[in-house]
């Protein structure tokens, strides 16, 4: 939507021009608050999660309440701007500050409220609240919970209209599964809600779409009470290609069965010196033996460590850091990520897959890793819930993947995407006829915007599609790989 001649601009030039002064004036006069191309936080405010994708909005709205988002949100609108929320701005693709030069930002971070209904046992979160805070907040609250991601920068909002996977995901769901309503303030600058029984088609895209429909203030949340009994463990896996592929078979064979739990949340931790099998259990010692222990004896009874933990320190461990996090949240990767939601590999892809990994992922020698999560199956919760249940489109997949690529000092080499893009050829490749999805937290910017809304979305984009068409019919809310953006 942004004028073409725009986006030909120099990033210097974006915040100096008259469009600039315009959206600056137009924020002023509906009394907006808002962090100018003057002010010290400027610089860190649009500094992206991914240093390798930086973009420079056109302005940056900073609102505190309701009417406010309402106004920044007309304020585009007039303007012809396209408009961006961003909550955590963790985005990979770096889609909270528009994924391209000369958007309209609104920077949801002071909405960052957690309070939980003693009877209900709702919570309700402002949408720029950060994971790490939110489950601190929820535990100290009745020791409250709900399923969601790792990482404790990431912000709630950008998470779960992604989905929102995490530790607990084969237990209770996505975070988006938990989701019982969104306030959302829709292109027209409306303020409404999205839930089952008020506009539930946009509640529905809202599960696994929702930064393309509106900008959500706070959402509403089915918590559960924490688990007690958190056991988390790690195996270290044999280092060739040959045992791996046999292990990834029992893995997939576990998965799919009935023998692997619903309280068993698995996954395969990739880098360049090691190869992890590790996890949670919720439930006992002896339950968790149980349930273990056909797996570990099929691939050689590894050694490893096996811990009983409460929920919080159970979280904190999964973190690597602590869970509290401040509002000017600082922390920076240069990377490049691709991911991929399969179903059962056959053996053709399987060897080609950890043929790759052992000749030559391990002679990269950046800081690279692979997430490997058994993420689907007969038990788990993803899947029980059905394909319609919501926009996520992967209820089917049984494995998801996360490569990471990334550089701990300078800038990410121009011809290193090759690395992952190779990595992901052999699964592909080897199962041409099979229609694979990818999981758009882990956005990777380098799809045209066709690929990307048929791998984020597969058969649920069209349906998605139609609901932008009413809600959004001018496309306000868009970014390179938005639900309804045009190839060009």
């Amino acid at each position: 939507m942004i004028f073409a001649t725009l986006l030909l601009l120099a990033p210097v030039a974006i915040h100096a021009s008259p469009l600039a002064n315009a959206a600056t004036a137009c924020l002023s006069s509906a009394s907006v608050p808002q962090i100018q191309s003057t002010d010290s936080s400027w610089s860190r405010t649009i500094k992206p999660f991914n240093l390798r994708l930086p973009y420079t909005p056109i302005a940056v709205a900073y609102p505190t309440t309701v009417p406010q988002v309402q106004a920044a949100v007309l304020c585009g609108a007039q303007l012809n701007l396209t408009v961006t929320p961003k909550s955590g701005g963790h985005s990979y693709a770096s889609h909270g500050l528009g994924g391209e030069d000369g958007h309209l930002v609104i920077d949801m971070r002071q909405f960052k409220e957690v309070t939980v209904d003693k009877t209900t046992q709702i919570a309700t979160v402002g949408v720029g609240a950060r994971l790490g805070n939110v489950a601190q907040s929820l535990y100290s609250q009745g020791q409250r919970a709900f399923s969601h991601g790792t990482c404790p920068g990431v912000g709630v909002g950008g998470h779960v209209v992604g989905g929102g996977y995490g530790y607990s995901s084969r237990t209770k769901g996505l975070a988006s599964d938990a989701l019982v309503e969104a306030e959302i303030v829709l292109a027209n600058g409306t303020f409404t809600t999205a839930s089952a029984t008020n506009n539930p088609e946009l509640f529905w895209a809202l599960r696994g779409a929702g930064s393309s429909f509106g900008v959500i203030t706070r959402m509403k949340f089915q918590t559960f009470a924490a688990p007690t009994n958190n056991i988390v463990f790690s195996y270290g896996l044999n280092v060739n290609a040959q045992s791996m592929k046999n292990a990834f078979a029992v893995l997939q064979d576990y998965a799919n069965s009935t023998a692997m739990p619903a309280e068993m949340n698995m996954r395969v931790f990739i880098n360049r010196g090691s190869v992890s099998l590790m996890g949670v259990f919720y439930g006992t010692q002896s339950a968790f033996q149980t349930a273990i222990s056909p797996v570990l004896s099929k691939i050689g009874n590894p050694g490893g460590q096996v811990q009983q933990k409460g929920w919080i320190d159970a979280l904190t461990g999964y973190a690597y850091m602590s869970l509290s996090t401040p509002l000017d949240y600082d922390v920076h990767e240069t990377f490049f990520s691709k991911s991929l939601m399969t179903e059962r590999l056959d053996d053709t892809a399987m060897t080609a897959f950890w043929n790759y990994w052992y000749n030559t992922a391990r002679a990269n020698s950046r800081d690279w890793y692979l997430i490997v999560d058994l993420h689907g199956g007969q038990s788990s919760a993803i899947t029980k819930l059905g394909q319609d249940y919501s926009s996520y489109a992967h209820r089917k997949a049984l494995i998801k993947y996360e490569f990471y690529d990334r550089v701990n000092s300078g800038s990410y080499p121009s011809n290193g995407l090759s690395f992952l893009n190779g990595w992901v050829d052999t699964i592909t490749n080897s199962m041409k006829s099979t229609q694979f999805g990818m999981y758009i937290n882990y956005a990777d910017p380098t799809l045209s915007t066709t690929q990307a809304q048929n791998s984020y979305w597969l058969g649920n984009y069209a349906k998605l599609a139609n609901i932008k068409k009413e809600v959004d019919p001018a496309n306000l809310f868009s970014n390179p790989q938005a639900v309804g953006r045009v190839q060009v």
